[in-house]
Order: structure tokens, then sequence, then C-alpha cells
């Protein structure tokens, strides 16, 4: 039997990706804040399409969507409850500068020069040589200008490095002692890495007086000037809620997960009346087939994340009862076998979308932890066992701090297998320092 060449005809079942497919997948995919771009270059391109209302934000149960009213009687909008700071640094500094009449013409115009190169921080972001270069001053006048401006509030701002900026705030508090300022000033490094003994055994002073210096230093702001930076704000709108109801918890949908649109009356009552296939018909017939598909897509769309959002709500129905503590492992799997989806389908609904619960805001994917081997065959999550090391961390003897060796045989004893590495990243994700910083003798 010799190989050769011919041509068989074959039937297979296999999907075809058509643009419509792909509309519905990247819908679904996307966050709320790109879907609501999305919407809104849907209804400049296409002319049939229009909002079923003109109230954006709110809540709606499924599948009846009524407008959500607060006690008031008006929408709630929790941008509007946003606190914002309108006072710059620069305008701040400016204002306790007019308060002082006792200066200099030209000592007066080198502190305006200087609070306007302050950087984010409140830093002064040149060195005193360019400025007496630039406005042309004595360099004693150069000083003096800085020492006022140093003086203002907050303290700190007008500082020419993290050294400076930390001594001026030890040398103002009431509450800091000369050991505070000595160790900012010539040991700044050694308190950074927290070497108590090296420096008790330089310094001869004790351990204690040490770790109170220390304490002092921790509690002093090296950004003086950032809460008076106007960062651009990222708001995260969540695309459910999650309420309790007794002993129940209800899922609400946000409108702004799938913004409710409808097809405008006049344009469709021309493509049914009219009888003459003209161009101005074949166009709007076209637009009229676009918009139905698309708030088809929005539609499912919707539908999904409410499924998904269920299903996570009563699967993880203990962490909504009693916290992060009580977060089970779970994978995407379980979810899509308890809704009959594809995994692929439960991954796009819960990427980039964000519940509201009762215990704060979290991207669904939150919700899907990967899990610990216990002795008993079964899966912890890691939320769980962060809350056990702040429990036991909390309760510590200070003097004698648990070690991340310590707190790994702690958790095998209660039948959790997690190495000191993995300790030593949960207690860092938490936020606490290692034993020897918490160590207090």
């Amino acid at each position: 039997m010799r190989p050769g060449y011919g041509l068989v005809q074959q039937q297979a079942a296999k999907l075809m990706m058509t643009p419509q497919l792909r509309q519905a997948i990247k819908l679904l995919q996307l966050p709320t804040p790109e879907l609501l771009d999305a919407v809104r270059q849907e209804l400049d391109e296409n002319p049939v399409l229009e909002f079923a209302g003109n109230e954006w934000g709110v809540y709606s149960g499924y599948p009846k969507y009524n407008l959500g009213m607060s006690r008031n009687g008006r929408v709630y909008d929790p941008l509007h409850q946003a606190a914002w700071n309108d006072v710059s640094l620069e305008r701040h500094l400016k204002e306790q500068l007019g308060f002082i009449k006792d200066i200099p013409h030209t000592v007066r115009r080198m502190i305006v020069f200087m609070i306007g190169n302050l950087d984010n921080n409140g830093y002064l972001a040149i060195s005193l040589s360019e400025i007496s270069d630039v406005l042309q001053a004595e360099p004693d006048q150069t000083e003096q200008a800085l020492r006022i401006l140093q003086s203002f509030e907050p303290v700190g701002v007008g500082a020419r490095n993290l050294r400076e900026c930390l001594l001026l705030q030890v040398q103002s508090s009431s509450e800091a002692s000369p050991l505070a300022a000595l160790l900012v000033q010539h040991h700044l490094k050694d308190v950074a890495d927290y070497r108590i003994h090296r420096l008790s055994a330089a310094l001869q002073v004790s351990s204690q007086e040490i770790q109170a210096a220390i304490d002092v230093i921790k509690g002093l702001n090296p950004r003086p000037g950032a809460a008076f930076h106007k960062a651009e704000v990222h708001y995260v709108i969540p695309d459910v809620k999650v309420e309790k109801a007794g002993e129940q918890f209800d899922v609400w949908m946000h409108h702004a997960a799938s913004p409710r649109l409808s097809i405008n009356e006049y344009y469709e009552r021309i493509v049914k009346e009219s009888r003459e296939p003209d161009e101005a018909r074949r166009f709007l017939s076209n637009k009229l087939h676009s918009a139905r598909f698309f708030m088809k897509c929005l539609e499912q769309r919707r539908w999904t994340i409410f499924r998904v959002a269920q299903a996570i709500v009563e699967e993880q129905s203990e962490f909504f009862r009693k916290g992060a503590a009580c977060l089970k492992p779970m994978t995407l799997k379980q979810i899509a076998d308890k809704l009959n989806v594809h995994e692929s389908t439960v991954s796009r609904a819960t990427a980039g979308k964000y519940a509201q619960t009762p215990w704060g805001v979290f991207e669904l994917k939150y919700f899907f932890p990967s899990g610990l081997q216990t002795d008993h065959g079964d899966l912890t999550s890691p939320e769980r066992v962060k809350a056990r090391i702040k429990e036991w961390i909390h309760g510590e003897n200070r003097a004698k701090p648990y070690s991340d060796q310590r707190l790994a045989d702690l958790m095998r004893q209660e039948g959790i297998q997690i190495s000191r590495r993995t300790v030593t990243k949960y207690r860092e994700e938490i936020g606490i320092a290692s034993s020897v910083r918490r160590k207090r003798t």
C-alpha cells in the first residue's frame, strides 16, 4: 500500500468564533468602568440605541430592576460622599507666610520661590546655591528663608532629605528625647536595620531607651507634604451588592454592571412602516439588528455575573456571616460545575468585577483562594491562616516574640501543613514586623 494524495469529505463539529460571539465574550470580560466606555461608544455609533432611564449607579434586584432610592427619596451616589481636599500644599504654606509681616521683601520672594520648588512629599527639590544664583541673593538670606519655611506646618516641610525631615520633627516634639535626635542625626541606618544592641553598646544606653527612641522615630511622618498632593483617584464600582436578610443573603445587581438600554421607537417605526428598500431603510435595519444583539449581550452579561455572584455567596456563606477568617478554598471549576458552564465563563465573569459585602468591597476573584493541606485531608484558606497568625502574635510575650519557624510549628500542631517561608510571606502581607523588630525587653 503506497501513500498518496486525495480529496476526502469529512463532517466535524466545531465552534465558529463569529463577530457576534466575540462581542459577547468581550462584554462579559470587561470591568464595569470599561463597559461604560463601550456602551457610550455604541450609543455614539448606533442612532437607534438610547438609555432606558436617566439613572446610573443605583442598585436593583434581578430580574426586576427598580430604581433604588435612599431614605430621603434621592438616588444615592457614593461619589458625592468622597472626601476632597481642595487646599494645596502651596496654598497652605503661602497662607502661613501671609501672617508673617516682618520679613524683608527679598527673603519673602525667596520663600515663595522655595514653595514653588517643593515636591509632592514636601521636600525642597533645589539646592540653596541654585536658589541664590537664580534670585541673585546672598547665601545668609537664603539660609534665613529656608529656616522660616521649615518653621511652617506641616512640620518637616522644606527639608532637603529624609534625615533633615525627621530631625525637624524630633526637634519640634516635646515628647522626643535628645536620644531620638541623636539617632536620627548620626545612626539612621542602624535604626532602619533595627540594630538595638549595636546602638546600645555604641551610645552606652540601655536597650529599653533605644527602643523608646525608635518608637518615637517610627511615629514621625517621612512625607509631610503627601497629604496635600492630589493624586488621581480610582473609583471601584461594585458590580453586585450582598446584604444580609435574616439568616439568608440577598444578591443585588448594580445598574452600571450593565446599563439598561432601549431602542428608539421613531427609528423602529420607520423600519416597520417603510416599504421601499431604500438605502436609509437598510441602514436603519442593520443598526436595529446590531442594537438588539448588543442589548442581548448586556442582558446575558448581567445574568451571568448575577448567577456567578449568587453561587459564590452560597459556597462562601461562612465568609459573609463571620468574615475573612472563614473564607474557604474554592476553585473556578466548583462554580462552573454548579452553574453548568465552562470555567472560562466563570473566569471572565469574575475578572475585574467587585462585590460590596458586609465586610467591605472585594474583587470576585478574592473568593477563590488556593488552599493549604491539613492533616484531615481537606484544605484551609490563606485568610484563615493569616487570622491565626494575627491571634498568636497579638497574644505573644513581647520579650520573646514568636519567630516564623515557631509560628509554622504552631500551625502544624493544629494540623495545617505550612512552611516557614509561607508564614513569612503571610506575615509580611498583613503588615506585621519580624520577631526581631517586635521584641521588647
